[in-house]
């Protein structure tokens, strides 16, 4: 198990440098120039390219991210108490297990990643305007990732902030490199990890390009992420505006119904806004992704998958057979399962050019979300408006729909459930909306308190380790985890 301060020091000591063609390379190198080495702007690019080879591995984007957000959720379950990831389904997680600290560490080393990248920044050198553009989106992106992992921290590891106001534990702040001592600082409050956020993206966001940038962060990412995480603080018509800016203004486009599923296997779909990139040669994991998310969701031939996780009964009964709804395709019927037990499952993640399950880059924002916030923002500041929103999202999914001119927030989230799915929401949704999990009947098989989960148990906050806080007691522990 990585120590956390051990991790803070030694982020970037023994980080190679690698070259590349150019700041607009679509693919992440899997390494990163020294802080002493980040001496011109391909250095530098080395290692902005460094922070998303970071977040695709399993213990980030590559699995925690979405196994946090769906299997404490109501829509996907591990089908039994066999293989992985039971134990964030049973929330049988405790300050004793360290594994569910990997998240944690993982979070700071992107983190001081960026912050070697704002503090060499400077040193960059430019001999012409364009030289200039690329180094000032250099630093856009190091804030705006910055921000996004900060943004994480917040709903993993505190309470949703409609609770308290954001008064509850959040992450340990830090904005620069720092010595094993200077790393010995207690956990901010959720409200102040969202300040960190918002102050990241608001220097981020001038600085970033317009321009699609594929598997990096560019100016509408951190847009979307602004409005998400607006929308998580419920300052509704800061979100509304955010939202609505990425609709009208970015280059991106919904997916249409006829080009849906086909959309899944493709990178740099037309509504992907920022993704991580998965290559063959570079996994998600030691294993060629077998840790993944993606692995134990597909049932198909392409793969010798174990099947482990499968859609609820309650998500089935709201797509399955709504044959207008080309969603209703992402529900795989059981008959074409290779696991013995035949239940249906989700299809929704076949791979990059439907080469290998395994092999799918983590999306972690699209345009439709953009129209989902925009519906929920809008339902609070001007109700009148907030259907046209899911209107247009439902135009690009139902077959001769009919537009309906009110909402509630009820409809809302049931289609961000079918929207996302699969995509790491459905969890931080219903806490933060102040909505219980209730998992009981149809397929479910926990028992005692993961069958019921309200906004205020204790276990909607990941532990801090216990073994690491005996070397760091300045860390402080969630309430309700014994040691």
């Amino acid at each position: 198990m990585k120590k956390f301060i051990i991790n803070i020091v030694i982020a970037f000591a023994a980080l190679s440098f690698t070259s590349c063609e150019g700041f607009l390379d679509t693919e992440p190198t899997d390494q990163v120039s020294s802080a002493t080495a980040m001496l011109t702007l391909t250095d530098a690019t080395n290692a902005i390219n460094g922070l998303y080879s970071d977040m695709k591995w399993y213990d980030y984007y590559g699995a925690y991210i979405p196994v946090l957000g769906e299997l404490r959720a109501d829509d996907l379950q591990t089908k039994d108490s066999g293989g992985g990831w039971v134990a964030v389904y049973t929330m049988d997680y405790s300050s004793e297990q360290s594994s569910y600290f990997e998240l944690w560490n993982k979070c700071y080393e992107v983190i001081m990643r960026a912050n070697t990248i704002l503090e060499n920044w400077e040193k960059i050198p430019t001999s012409t305007t364009n030289d200039i553009t690329t180094k000032n989106d250099i630093k856009g992106q190091a804030l705006a990732t910055r921000a996004l992992v900060y943004f994480d921290l917040a709903r993993c590891y505190g309470y949703p902030f409609a609770n308290d106001n954001g008064a509850s534990l959040g992450a340990v702040i830090i904005t620069k490199t720092v010595s094993a001592t200077e790393a010995r600082k207690p956990r901010s409050t959720v409200a102040q990890t969202y300040n960190q956020v918002f102050t990241d993206l608001e220097e981020a966001l001038p600085l970033l390009s317009k321009s699609k940038n594929t598997g990096h962060m560019n100016y509408w990412s951190a847009r979307l992420l602004q409005a998400r995480a607006y929308l998580y603080t419920e300052q509704w018509g800061l979100a509304l505006t955010a939202a609505q800016d990425v609709i009208t203004n970015s280059p991106y486009t919904l997916a249409s119904r006829a080009n849906y599923v086909n959309y899944w296997s493709q990178e740099g779909g037309v509504e992907t806004i920022l993704e991580l990139l998965v290559r063959r040669t570079s996994h998600l994991d030691d294993d060629g992704g077998y840790n993944s998310w993606y692995y134990p969701l597909w049932h198909g031939s392409e793969i010798n998958s174990t099947g482990r996780i499968i859609p609820t009964q309650s998500l089935i009964a709201i797509l399955k057979n709504q044959t207008a709804d080309i969603r209703s395709l992402m529900i795989r019927d059981g008959s074409t399962s290779i696991i013995s037990d035949h239940k249906d499952w989700l299809g929704k993640f076949p791979g990059t050019g439907y080469v290998d399950a395994k092999m799918n880059n983590p999306i972690i924002m699209r345009l439709s979300e953009a129209y989902l916030i925009a519906a929920e923002a809008a339902l609070h500041t001007s109700p009148t408006t907030a259907a046209g929103f899911i209107n247009t999202l439902r135009q690009n999914r139902i077959l001769n729909y009919t537009n309906v001119s009110t909402i509630t927030l009820n409809d809302i989230l049931t289609e961000r459930r079918k929207e996302l799915v699969g995509e790491g929401h459905r969890f931080f949704d219903l806490m933060r909306t102040k909505n219980s999990v209730t998992r009981s009947g149809g397929f479910h098989w926990c028992t005692g308190e993961a069958v019921t989960i309200t906004p205020t148990s204790f276990k909607v906050c990941l532990p801090m380790s216990h073994s690491q806080r005996l070397i760091y007691p300045e860390l402080q522990q969630n309430p309700g985890y014994t040691e």
